[in-house]
């Protein structure tokens, strides 16, 4: 198992390698087999025929059969413990853009969340020049619907599985399980549960082939404004991609010109289906 050298000379695991600005996971079970693999040559060293200075001394001349039986008795607990103790602590950790974090309980939702909206920075991760959207979203809003808006924002047409990343937990639908580890499911945690301040940041991706990654980062949570409709688009840079066009490095090799932009109204017109008015106009 790969090791790296953290501060104060202590060592720490790796369970994630860097790739071109992208953080690729690693099977917590297969960390758990390099482990066991390693104990397993332990033991078989202990066990091997021919004779060496060292086993001599921690070895009699020859093993019973009871010894041998206990010797691999105590292998597959080793074993067994190994593997229990890496999942428990995978199980701990989540990725939020790359970055590994310790999972936090999802918090109840505020009692004022029903008359505030999160003001948000969609960020589409890496392109160049840069794509981006502005929106004030109902902090009340379930990731599912969340889900829905992205797709209006950024053109997309819902053909592939998406997820979020956030420190509460990986959520996307939880009747799909073809990934590493099940999804939490998206309909029972709102924004305002897993964004809880401003700062606060959320990762939504779609298509994991193309793996198109949309950072959200919470700019302020204020109030709703009495008569509009939420979610809104505020502002933001440059065309979204095309669906199935091969990721952002395709992008960037052949990105959308200026000209033919974006339109923050035509947006918010678009998310009419999705828009609710928060406090009726007095």
């Amino acid at each position: 198992m790969t090791a790296a050298v953290c501060r104060r000379g202590r060592s720490r695991p790796i369970t994630s390698c860097t790739r071109i600005g992208r953080t690729e996971r690693i099977d917590p079970g297969g960390v758990a087999q390099e482990i066991v693999a390693f104990v397993g040559l332990i033991g078989a060293s202990l066990l091997w025929p021919r004779r060496t200075r060292w086993h001599n001394h921690l070895m009699p001349a020859k093993m019973t059969t009871a010894a041998e039986e206990m010797l691999a008795l105590l292998l597959r607990q080793a074993e067994e413990n190994v593997m229990a103790h890496v999942q428990r602590e995978m199980d701990s950790q989540t990725f939020v853009g790359g970055k590994r974090v310790r999972v936090q309980p999802l918090p109840s939702l505020p009692e004022k969340a029903a008359t505030t909206v999160h003001r948000v920075k969609v960020n589409l991760y890496g392109a160049k020049p840069p794509v981006w959207r502005r929106l004030e979203i109902p902090s009340a809003m379930t990731l599912d619907v969340l889900h829905e808006v992205m797709q209006i924002v950024f053109g997309w047409y819902d053909r592939h599985l998406h997820s979020f990343e956030t420190v509460c937990g990986e959520f996307g639908l939880a009747d799909v399980d073809d990934r590493w580890r099940p999804l939490k499911d998206e309909a029972s945690a709102a924004l305002g549960q897993v964004a809880t301040a401003a700062g606060a940041k959320a990762v939504y991706t779609y298509d994991f082939g193309d793996d198109w990654r949309h950072d959200i980062v919470v700019e302020q949570i204020v109030p709703a404004e009495a008569g509009v409709a939420y979610p809104r688009c505020l502002a933001g840079r440059r065309a979204v991609p095309m669906e199935d066009s091969g990721g952002i490095s395709a992008y960037n090799a052949d990105p959308e010109p200026e000209p033919t932009a974006f339109d923050s109204d035509e947006v918010s017109t678009a998310l009419r289906d999705v828009a609710a008015v928060i406090i009726p106009a007095s």
